[in-house]
Protein backbone atom coordinates (compact mmCIF):
# COMPACT_ATOMS: atom_id res chain seq x y z
CA UNK A 1 0.00 0.00 0.00
CA UNK A 2 1.51 3.34 -1.47
CA UNK A 3 1.70 5.96 1.64
CA UNK A 4 0.63 8.76 -0.26
CA UNK A 5 -2.88 6.62 -0.45
CA UNK A 6 -3.08 7.13 3.99
CA UNK A 7 -5.19 9.96 5.02
CA UNK A 8 -3.49 12.34 7.41
CA UNK A 9 -6.09 12.28 9.47
CA UNK A 10 -5.91 8.87 10.16
CA UNK A 11 -1.86 9.55 11.20
CA UNK A 12 -2.59 12.66 13.38
CA UNK A 13 -5.30 9.65 15.11
CA UNK A 14 -2.79 7.51 15.38
CA UNK A 15 -0.33 9.51 17.21
CA UNK A 16 -2.65 11.13 19.34
CA UNK A 17 -3.67 7.03 20.64
CA UNK A 18 0.19 5.91 20.99
CA UNK A 19 1.24 9.29 22.76
CA UNK A 20 -2.09 9.19 25.54
CA UNK A 21 -2.26 4.73 25.18
CA UNK A 22 -5.74 5.12 24.92
CA UNK A 23 -8.84 5.68 22.21
CA UNK A 24 -10.22 7.31 24.93
CA UNK A 25 -8.27 9.87 25.64
CA UNK A 26 -7.21 10.48 21.89
CA UNK A 27 -10.58 11.26 21.67
CA UNK A 28 -11.27 13.94 24.10
CA UNK A 29 -8.22 15.88 22.54
CA UNK A 30 -9.87 15.53 19.17
CA UNK A 31 -13.34 16.29 19.91
CA UNK A 32 -14.44 12.72 18.32
CA UNK A 33 -16.10 9.65 19.75
CA UNK A 34 -14.34 6.61 20.95
CA UNK A 35 -16.01 4.60 18.52
CA UNK A 36 -14.94 6.61 15.91
CA UNK A 37 -11.24 6.92 17.00
CA UNK A 38 -11.29 3.01 16.91
CA UNK A 39 -12.53 3.16 13.73
CA UNK A 40 -10.01 4.78 12.28
CA UNK A 41 -7.48 3.22 13.90
CA UNK A 42 -8.92 0.06 12.26
CA UNK A 43 -8.93 1.77 8.73
CA UNK A 44 -5.21 2.58 9.11
CA UNK A 45 -4.59 -1.29 10.37
CA UNK A 46 -6.50 -2.60 7.41
CA UNK A 47 -4.85 -0.18 5.08
CA UNK A 48 -1.17 -0.95 5.68
CA UNK A 49 -1.92 -4.65 6.91
CA UNK A 50 -0.60 -4.71 10.56
CA UNK A 51 -1.65 -4.75 13.83
CA UNK A 52 -0.18 -0.83 15.70
CA UNK A 53 -2.43 -1.39 19.05
CA UNK A 54 -2.72 -4.38 22.18
CA UNK A 55 -6.25 -2.75 22.83
CA UNK A 56 -7.43 -3.92 26.33
CA UNK A 57 -10.49 -1.93 28.03
CA UNK A 58 -8.81 0.37 29.90
CA UNK A 59 -5.73 1.13 27.36
CA UNK A 60 -3.91 0.94 23.66
CA UNK A 61 -0.47 -0.33 23.72
CA UNK A 62 1.32 -0.02 20.78
CA UNK A 63 2.51 -3.49 18.84
CA UNK A 64 6.10 -3.88 17.47
CA UNK A 65 4.76 -2.64 14.41
CA UNK A 66 2.51 0.20 15.74
CA UNK A 67 5.75 1.54 17.66
CA UNK A 68 8.08 1.50 14.32
CA UNK A 69 5.06 3.88 12.65
CA UNK A 70 4.78 5.74 15.55
CA UNK A 71 8.83 6.64 15.81
CA UNK A 72 8.35 7.61 11.71
CA UNK A 73 4.72 9.71 12.33
CA UNK A 74 6.31 11.33 15.23
CA UNK A 75 9.57 12.86 13.30
CA UNK A 76 7.59 13.82 9.91
CA UNK A 77 4.63 15.37 12.23
CA UNK A 78 7.11 17.83 14.18
CA UNK A 79 9.08 18.41 10.47
CA UNK A 80 5.81 19.64 8.91
CA UNK A 81 5.18 21.55 12.41
CA UNK A 82 9.03 23.18 11.94
CA UNK A 83 7.66 24.26 8.07
CA UNK A 84 4.50 25.43 9.36
CA UNK A 85 6.56 27.65 12.32
CA UNK A 86 9.06 28.95 9.65
CA UNK A 87 6.10 29.41 7.03
CA UNK A 88 4.57 31.85 10.12
CA UNK A 89 7.44 33.70 11.05
CA UNK A 90 8.22 34.57 6.94
CA UNK A 91 4.24 35.43 6.64
CA UNK A 92 4.65 37.78 9.99
CA UNK A 93 8.23 39.45 8.43
CA UNK A 94 6.09 39.84 4.75
CA UNK A 95 3.66 42.09 6.99
CA UNK A 96 5.66 44.42 7.58
CA UNK A 97 8.28 44.49 4.97
CA UNK A 98 7.43 45.78 1.66
CA UNK A 99 9.67 44.40 -1.62
CA UNK A 100 9.30 47.02 -4.65
CA UNK A 101 10.85 46.97 -7.86
CA UNK A 102 11.01 50.84 -9.20
CA UNK A 103 12.51 52.31 -12.90
CA UNK A 104 15.69 54.33 -12.35
CA UNK A 105 13.90 57.22 -13.71
CA UNK A 106 11.13 57.33 -10.95
CA UNK A 107 13.32 56.40 -7.76
CA UNK A 108 15.25 59.44 -8.89
CA UNK A 109 12.81 61.81 -9.52
CA UNK A 110 9.51 60.77 -7.79
CA UNK A 111 9.99 58.22 -5.21
CA UNK A 112 11.26 59.54 -2.38
CA UNK A 113 8.73 61.83 -1.50
CA UNK A 114 6.12 59.29 -1.89
CA UNK A 115 8.08 56.22 0.50
CA UNK A 116 8.77 59.22 3.09
CA UNK A 117 5.04 59.79 3.29
CA UNK A 118 4.76 56.09 3.54
CA UNK A 119 6.83 55.89 6.39
CA UNK A 120 4.86 58.80 8.58
CA UNK A 121 2.17 57.24 7.65
CA UNK A 122 3.43 53.47 8.54
CA UNK A 123 6.53 54.05 11.11
CA UNK A 124 7.22 49.74 11.64
CA UNK A 125 7.39 49.34 7.86
CA UNK A 126 10.42 48.14 6.07
CA UNK A 127 10.81 49.18 2.29
CA UNK A 128 13.37 46.74 0.44
CA UNK A 129 13.43 49.29 -2.86
CA UNK A 130 15.06 47.66 -5.75
CA UNK A 131 16.55 49.77 -8.45
CA UNK A 132 16.39 48.18 -12.18
CA UNK A 133 15.27 48.90 -15.86
CA UNK A 134 11.69 47.96 -16.84
CA UNK A 135 13.26 45.62 -19.27
CA UNK A 136 13.78 43.78 -16.34
CA UNK A 137 10.71 44.21 -14.04
CA UNK A 138 9.07 41.03 -15.18
CA UNK A 139 12.34 38.50 -14.04
CA UNK A 140 12.17 40.11 -10.34
CA UNK A 141 8.55 39.88 -10.29
CA UNK A 142 8.45 36.01 -11.59
CA UNK A 143 11.36 35.53 -9.04
CA UNK A 144 9.48 36.86 -6.45
CA UNK A 145 12.33 39.07 -5.48
CA UNK A 146 9.54 42.03 -5.81
CA UNK A 147 5.91 42.06 -5.25
CA UNK A 148 5.45 45.20 -7.46
CA UNK A 149 7.08 46.98 -10.12
CA UNK A 150 6.48 51.05 -10.64
CA UNK A 151 7.50 52.02 -13.95
CA UNK A 152 6.51 52.19 -17.94
CA UNK A 153 4.24 49.13 -19.47
CA UNK A 154 6.78 46.73 -21.36
CA UNK A 155 6.08 43.93 -23.67
CA UNK A 156 5.67 40.00 -23.34
CA UNK A 157 3.35 41.17 -20.11
CA UNK A 158 0.34 38.37 -20.23
CA UNK A 159 1.55 36.97 -16.94
CA UNK A 160 1.31 40.06 -15.89
CA UNK A 161 -1.00 42.83 -14.75
CA UNK A 162 -0.47 46.24 -15.57
CA UNK A 163 -2.58 49.54 -13.91
CA UNK A 164 -1.63 52.84 -15.73
CA UNK A 165 -1.71 55.95 -14.09
CA UNK A 166 -0.22 58.10 -16.10
CA UNK A 167 1.19 58.96 -19.31
CA UNK A 168 4.58 60.14 -19.65
CA UNK A 169 5.52 62.14 -22.53
CA UNK A 170 9.06 62.60 -23.74
CA UNK A 171 10.93 65.79 -22.86
CA UNK A 172 13.32 67.83 -24.51
CA UNK A 173 15.97 69.21 -22.22
CA UNK A 174 17.73 72.07 -24.01
CA UNK A 175 20.35 73.86 -22.93
CA UNK A 176 20.72 78.11 -24.03
CA UNK A 177 23.52 77.25 -26.31
CA UNK A 178 20.96 75.45 -29.01
CA UNK A 179 17.65 77.19 -27.22
CA UNK A 180 16.46 79.90 -29.73
CA UNK A 181 12.85 80.11 -27.97
CA UNK A 182 10.55 77.91 -29.52
CA UNK A 183 7.76 76.59 -27.49
CA UNK A 184 7.99 73.11 -28.03
CA UNK A 185 9.87 70.71 -30.30
CA UNK A 186 9.15 67.73 -33.17
CA UNK A 187 12.12 65.06 -33.58
CA UNK A 188 12.25 66.68 -36.51
CA UNK A 189 13.13 70.21 -34.95
CA UNK A 190 16.26 68.75 -33.31
CA UNK A 191 17.37 66.34 -35.42
CA UNK A 192 20.62 68.50 -35.78
CA UNK A 193 21.12 69.05 -32.53
CA UNK A 194 23.79 66.95 -30.88
CA UNK A 195 21.51 64.82 -29.14
CA UNK A 196 21.51 62.83 -25.64
CA UNK A 197 19.73 59.67 -25.95
CA UNK A 198 19.01 56.49 -23.64
CA UNK A 199 20.62 53.41 -24.56
CA UNK A 200 19.76 50.62 -26.79
CA UNK A 201 18.76 48.56 -23.60
CA UNK A 202 16.35 50.62 -22.11
CA UNK A 203 12.35 50.32 -22.72
CA UNK A 204 12.59 54.30 -23.62
CA UNK A 205 14.78 54.42 -26.75
CA UNK A 206 12.66 51.69 -28.27
CA UNK A 207 9.55 53.61 -28.38
CA UNK A 208 12.03 57.14 -29.42
CA UNK A 209 13.69 54.55 -32.70
CA UNK A 210 9.96 53.85 -33.14
CA UNK A 211 8.88 57.60 -33.15
CA UNK A 212 11.80 59.02 -35.22
CA UNK A 213 11.41 56.33 -37.93
CA UNK A 214 13.67 57.13 -40.78
CA UNK A 215 14.83 60.55 -39.28
CA UNK A 216 18.47 61.07 -39.42
CA UNK A 217 19.07 62.36 -35.82
CA UNK A 218 22.76 63.44 -34.73
CA UNK A 219 23.17 61.05 -31.80
CA UNK A 220 26.04 62.11 -30.09
CA UNK A 221 25.83 60.69 -26.48
CA UNK A 222 23.97 57.21 -25.48
CA UNK A 223 23.76 56.47 -21.73
CA UNK A 224 22.18 54.05 -19.63
CA UNK A 225 20.11 56.60 -17.41
CA UNK A 226 18.23 59.49 -17.89
CA UNK A 227 19.72 61.63 -15.18
CA UNK A 228 22.97 61.12 -16.84
CA UNK A 229 21.54 62.24 -19.98
CA UNK A 230 20.29 65.33 -17.99
CA UNK A 231 23.31 66.39 -16.36
CA UNK A 232 25.25 65.93 -19.81
CA UNK A 233 22.71 68.59 -21.40
CA UNK A 234 23.01 70.74 -17.80
CA UNK A 235 26.78 71.07 -18.91
CA UNK A 236 26.12 71.91 -22.81
CA UNK A 237 27.06 69.07 -24.52
CA UNK A 238 23.69 68.34 -26.20
CA UNK A 239 20.25 68.29 -25.98
CA UNK A 240 18.51 65.39 -24.49
CA UNK A 241 15.64 63.53 -25.21
CA UNK A 242 14.11 61.62 -22.12
CA UNK A 243 10.89 60.59 -20.05
CA UNK A 244 9.71 63.72 -18.64
CA UNK A 245 9.17 61.67 -15.70
CA UNK A 246 12.84 61.25 -15.21
CA UNK A 247 13.55 65.26 -15.00
CA UNK A 248 14.33 66.54 -11.54
CA UNK A 249 10.84 68.29 -10.11
CA UNK A 250 12.92 71.42 -9.20
CA UNK A 251 13.61 73.85 -11.45
CA UNK A 252 16.60 74.49 -13.20
CA UNK A 253 18.29 77.81 -15.37
CA UNK A 254 20.68 75.22 -17.08
CA UNK A 255 18.23 74.38 -19.46
CA UNK A 256 14.69 74.36 -20.36
CA UNK A 257 12.32 71.58 -20.56
CA UNK A 258 10.09 71.12 -23.74
CA UNK A 259 7.24 68.49 -24.80
CA UNK A 260 8.42 66.39 -27.47
CA UNK A 261 5.23 66.68 -30.43
CA UNK A 262 5.51 63.97 -32.25
CA UNK A 263 2.36 61.49 -32.45
CA UNK A 264 3.06 58.87 -29.95
CA UNK A 265 6.19 60.24 -28.16
CA UNK A 266 4.17 59.14 -24.60
CA UNK A 267 3.84 55.49 -22.89
CA UNK A 268 2.17 54.54 -20.24
CA UNK A 269 3.21 54.73 -16.14
CA UNK A 270 1.71 52.19 -13.76
CA UNK A 271 1.98 49.42 -11.32
CA UNK A 272 3.13 45.97 -12.52
CA UNK A 273 1.98 43.25 -10.34
CA UNK A 274 1.97 39.06 -11.19
CA UNK A 275 -1.33 37.58 -11.92
CA UNK A 276 -2.85 36.35 -8.83
CA UNK A 277 -1.22 38.65 -6.51
CA UNK A 278 -2.40 39.06 -3.33
CA UNK A 279 -0.65 42.06 -1.44
CA UNK A 280 -0.35 42.48 2.35
CA UNK A 281 -1.60 45.03 4.28
CA UNK A 282 1.56 47.44 4.11
CA UNK A 283 1.78 46.41 0.25
CA UNK A 284 -1.79 47.14 -0.10
CA UNK A 285 -1.33 50.59 1.45
CA UNK A 286 1.88 51.46 -0.37
CA UNK A 287 -0.15 50.66 -3.66
CA UNK A 288 -2.87 53.17 -3.02
CA UNK A 289 -0.58 55.93 -2.33
CA UNK A 290 1.64 55.47 -5.57
CA UNK A 291 -1.34 55.81 -7.13
CA UNK A 292 -2.54 58.83 -5.21
CA UNK A 293 0.68 60.39 -5.74
CA UNK A 294 1.57 59.23 -9.14
CA UNK A 295 -1.98 60.21 -10.42
CA UNK A 296 -2.43 63.74 -9.03
CA UNK A 297 -1.43 65.51 -12.16
CA UNK A 298 -3.30 62.59 -14.46
CA UNK A 299 -0.81 63.02 -17.33
CA UNK A 300 2.99 64.25 -16.76
CA UNK A 301 4.06 66.42 -19.54
CA UNK A 302 5.80 69.82 -19.39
Amino acid sequence: MSASNINLKLLQTFQLAAEHGSFRRAAEESNRSPSAVSMQIRDLEEQIGVSLFVRTPQSANLTPSGAILYEQVRMAMAGVQAGLDRLSDVAAQRRSHVSIGCAPTLAATRLGNILATFKLRYPRSVINLKETPPMDALTFLREQQVELYVGPEVPNMSDFHFEPILKDRFAVCIPAEFDEGAASFSLADIASFPLIVLDRQTAARGLLDRISGDLDLNIQYEVQYAYTAITLAAAGLGVAVVPFIAVPMLPTSAFRVLPLTDEGAERAVGIITARGHVPHNYSQQLMDLIRTELGRSGAVAP
